[in-house]
């Protein structure tokens, strides 16, 4: 066998550890474009629990709540026992009523397991109270009789089933410093600036040739070593001389680390798991080149880490006498077995308590007897299996209350208007459940205001470019290419103005930026700060102490200096292949506009019987000094702002050559509707709107009575977002809400100017009459569909194509960023700083912090999306048959589907692979006049409620 055929089969091993290293890894683009995904989309083929214990241990998470977490919610009520009965039977099955040790059945043996056992007992402390603390003596007597019993027939001490360690945990365990500190140090240092996108001053040389040459590059001239770590140097200049590759590094490190070939891939993987934010960056760059400017390789900061690994590690273990083979390392090591014993006698001791077990009987265990009751403990379910359990039922109560006021909603009866009234105005929103408690706040006004919901970029995949964007970017969903460019320009009569403003932005920004370099120089900081600190101490004050009027009054200046110049949309092409640099059609045709538009009404079931207004309004948030702003943008907009599309689809639909085209679609649009397009800002509440100088006379009375209703549900829906923030009162109202709101989003030092989509948990796709008059705590996605004009479900289709991963990834990825902050989510905002403007650190050296903020998600109740659909079984079932990713979501567990058949309202839980008929149990929902009834009484979530005002003044059919 040749030298290079061995090489490549060692090698093997390697390059299929690094590709199982980028599915685990994060996948979390640069922060200017922040897409909420499943965190662990790799593992999306198992189904929810198998991939969430598998990714858990993979990655060293939490895959649940804790234990006693989810005891604490049953304790307060948030889980009740039926549901927990429920959930043990769906996992026990048939064998729910089987035999367990001391005469319970596996159902009850089961429900004692999560109630009441300690799985994770706090071994010194119980130890401690048990033995020679204020314990009671019969509880004395018997802890001692279950230590007697655990040390009988307890586990033996086994070197070889201790788990896998790398050097640097033997290490530590042994007395010795942290070589992950001194990697660290000068990795984040190499790695931040190689993967800088312009924060830095200057460019890290030679970053063209890849990581590991600008790396070894860098030492090779002269670089100076880290501490801890002697002989970086030398090794990089012989891997600069030899032209070394990636794979081959890895190996000769784990040659000199004495790493057996079968253990390579797990101490990879641990290597890897030590830095996953660097890590995971590197592979998504490797993967989207577009994003990074320069060729990035996962192999090759994995070598250079290794690299600086080795040289740790043997520096460390020379200081302490120890031999450098893992093996001997891994014996040397001190057992854990007394405190393994400690807790299997705890455990013991509280299940002898429940079965009232004397100490005489506990002396009298037979081997063949503590063996069934410790494989009855330790067994099925195992304890991540009883997480599960627990968590099936924390998600079934929530589910319960919400379909039970669905049910209520329909006996109470549905709002269905007289044929031929005609409402006063409708509003269309974006699907993002933060637009909840504006729809109720609108229709609590008035029966004749209606409200849809549809994904924000409302059927226009298109590149967008503002009138002062650099360049265009995707405002559509990430799995969608947009084929169509689309420009903002200032009309004819603006354009000497337009270029002046922007030769005076073109000036300005080049001041910034040299006022910002120079300011990091040790003169030139030095002068800046007595020329320019006095000022910027000013406007930092005024920012921190008048957020909301320093902006104001600043924008007030700037409008009347600086005002924007008038402007409109290429949204029709002036030829027919008119294209950018880019290759991409500018603006659509007459017949491709009006497709987009009709599917986009037919989605929303909005084909007849229109307003007179027609209110279309994209979301995007507002906020200073904040780095995970666009997290909290539209991510049916690819992670920015909906307003574009939201303009553009109004400019569309109000043309008449493209209404006359949308009647050969099946849509009329009468003449004296008109369509207007606007922004929401989410942080404050802001309602911008386009195009009014084009607002029809004829339409004026009606666009200002729609706006007035829109300015108090604003106010209404900052009131009810005011209850989660602890320095707001209760009591406030709701004009003092949403100034209250305003200063948020102004304000520097704010963590928490909004909470992003911290409440969601279901997605409700059909007519709005289904859930009017639900309070659903600004936690639903509304998504309108109407089946009875779908009768083939073609609509829902392309529906659930686009809502079912955009739901289930923001629902995914707020539930593992709360289950386990730590690893999935970034921590707290407080220590964070941005690095190279692609992620945040903590602190000035750190991983990068990848995921939620704490503070976006601490409200937060993780649980699955609950998809609601109005039709049929068979349709949704031959929709899973057609769309994969639909399918895998719902087959594998990820969304918890359910059906309501929409002519009797009967409902079907899809569960185990078949839709079972959802049978309530009388749960009878509360009914409050009007919402802020409801929520008002406390910040805590509430459980869904219907609502009375929006039928004082109803047109029944």
């Amino acid at each position: 066998m040749t030298p290079a055929l061995l090489e490549t089969q060692s090698a093997e091993p390697i390059i299929a550890a690094l590709d199982e290293e980028r599915h685990v890894l994060p996948d979390q683009g640069p922060l200017g474009v922040f897409i909420h995904h499943n965190t662990l989309h790799a593992f999306q083929h198992l189904t929810f629990h198998e991939a969430v214990q598998r990714g858990a241990a993979l990655i060293g998470a939490r895959p649940y709540l804790d234990v006693h977490e989810y005891r604490s919610a049953f304790h307060r009520g948030r889980i009740d026992a039926f549901d927990l009965e429920r959930a043990i039977v769906r996992a026990l099955g048939a064998q729910s009523n089987d035999a367990a040790p001391l005469g319970m059945t596996r159902l009850e043996f089961t429900r004692y397991l999560l109630l009441e056992d300690p799985v994770t007992p706090d071994t010194s402390g119980e130890r401690f109270r048990l033995t020679v603390g204020d314990a009671p003596e019969a509880d004395r007597l018997l802890m001692a009789s279950c230590r007697r019993a655990a040390d009988r027939h307890g586990p033996n001490d086994d070197i070889d089933a201790r788990p896998f360690q790398r050097h640097r945990d033997i290490i530590l365990a042994l007395g010795g410093h942290d070589i992950d500190l001194t990697v660290m140090r000068e990795l984040v240092r190499l790695a931040s600036a190689f993967l800088d996108h312009g924060q830095a001053m200057t460019a890290m040389p030679h970053r063209e040739l890849g990581f590991l040459r600008a790396v070894t590059t860098l030492y090779a001239s002269g670089a100076s070593e880290p501490r801890g770590a002697p002989g970086i140097r030398s090794t990089f200049r012989r891997i600069v001389a030899a032209q070394t590759g990636a794979i081959s590094v890895i190996e000769e490190a784990f040659d000199a680390l004495q790493v057996a070939h079968d253990d390579r891939p797990q101490y990879l993987s641990r290597a890897v798991a030590a830095l996953p934010g660097w890590a995971g960056m590197f592979a998504r760059m490797e993967a989207h080149p577009e994003d990074a400017g320069h060729p990035c390789s996962l192999a090759e900061f994995v070598a250079v880490r290794l690299v600086l690994e080795r040289h740790a590690v043997e520096h460390e273990l020379a200081s302490i006498g120890a031999p450098i083979n893992l093996v001997a390392l891994t014996a040397a090591l001190p057992s854990n077995i007394a405190e393994r014993r400690d807790a299997d006698a705890i455990r013991l001791y509280y299940l002898a308590r429940h079965a009232q077990l004397s100490v005489a009987q506990i002396e009298s265990l037979s081997r063949e007897r503590f063996d069934a009751i410790w494989s009855a403990l330790h067994g099925d379910p195992s304890p991540l299996a009883r997480r599960a359990i627990w968590h099936e039922a924390y998600e079934g109560w929530y589910r319960r209350h919400t379909l039970d006021a669905l049910i209520a909603r329909r006996d109470a009866g549905l709002v269905r208007l007289m044929p031929g009234w005609r409402p006063a105005a409708q509003f269309v929103f974006c699907i993002d459940e933060r637009e909840e408690s504006i729809h109720r706040a609108l229709e609590e006004q008035s029966i004749e205001f209606e409200t849809f919901g549809a994904a924000g970029f409302f059927g226009l995949a298109i590149d967008y470019q503002g009138l002062y964007d650099a360049e265009p970017a995707a405002h559509c969903p990430v799995v969608v290419t947009p084929a169509h460019e689309v420009f903002e320009a200032p009309i004819y009569t603006a354009q000497g103005w337009h270029d002046f403003r922007q030769r005076l932005r073109m000036w300005w920004n080049g001041m910034h930026r040299g006022t910002h370099h120079r300011s990091r120089t040790l003169l030139g900081g030095a002068l800046l700060s007595l020329v320019l600190g006095p000022m910027a101490a000013f406007a930092a004050l005024a920012r921190v102490f008048m957020p909301r009027r320093s902006l104001i009054a600043l924008g007030h200046v700037a409008d009347r200096l600086f005002p924007l110049p008038a402007t409109r949309l290429t949204t029709l092409r002036d030829t027919a292949d008119a294209r950018s640099d880019r290759g991409k059609q500018i603006g659509f045709s007459l017949d491709e506009a009006a497709d987009r538009v009709a599917n986009t009404l037919k989605g929303m079931g909005l084909v007849s019987n229109f307003a007179p207004v027609v209110i279309v309004l994209g979301h995007g948030s507002t906020s200073l000094n904040n780095p995970h702003e666009s997290a909290h943008d539209c991510g049916a907009c690819g992670g920015r702002r909906g307003g574009a599309n939201a303009r553009l689809f109004a400019d569309l639909a109000n043309r008449r050559d493209i209404r006359a085209a949308l009647v050969r679609r099946g849509v009329t649009v009468p003449a004296d509707t008109w369509f207007i397009g606007g922004l929401h800002d989410t942080a404050d509440d802001g309602v911008h709107y386009h195009d009014l100088a084009l607002l029809p006379e004829a339409n004026v009375a009606a666009f200002e009575r729609a706006d007035h209703a829109l300015q108090v549900a604003r106010e209404l829906s900052a009131q009810e977002r005011c209850r989660r923030f602890e320095d707001a009162p209760l009591s406030i109202s709701p004009a003092d809400a949403l100034q209250h709101v305003e200063a948020r989003a102004r304000h520097l030092g704010q963590p928490r100017p909004e909470y992003g989509h911290c409440t969601n948990a279901i997605a409700i796709v059909g007519r709005r009459e289904i859930s009017r008059g639900i309070h659903y705590d600004r936690r639903a996605f509304l998504v309108s569909y109407d089946s009875t004009i779908d009768p083939d479900a073609a609509i829902l289709e392309r529906i659930l194509a686009a809502v079912g991963p955009v739901g289930a990834g923001i629902s995914l990825e707020y539930y593992f960023s709360s289950v386990d902050n730590d690893v999935y989510g970034c921590g707290t905002k407080l220590p964070h700083n941005v690095t190279g403007l692609i992620a945040v650190m903590n602190g000035h050296l750190s991983d990068l912090r990848t995921g939620l903020p704490l503070q976006m998600v601490e409200i937060h109740e993780p649980m699955r999306l609950l998809l609601i659909v109005e039709n049929t079984p068979e349709a949704l079932l031959t929709i899973a048959g057609k769309q994969a990713e639909v399918r895998e979501l719902v087959v594998n567990g990820w969304v918890q589907l359910v059906s309501v058949d929409p002519a009797t309202g009967a409902m079907h839980v899809f569960e185990d692979g078949t839709f079972v008929p959802y049978l309530s149990n009388g749960l009878i929902p509360p009914t409050v006049t009007r919402s802020s009834d409801w929520h008002r009484r406390t910040r805590a979530h509430v459980t869904p409620a219907l609502i009375e005002a929006p039928f004082g003044d109803a047109l029944h059919a």
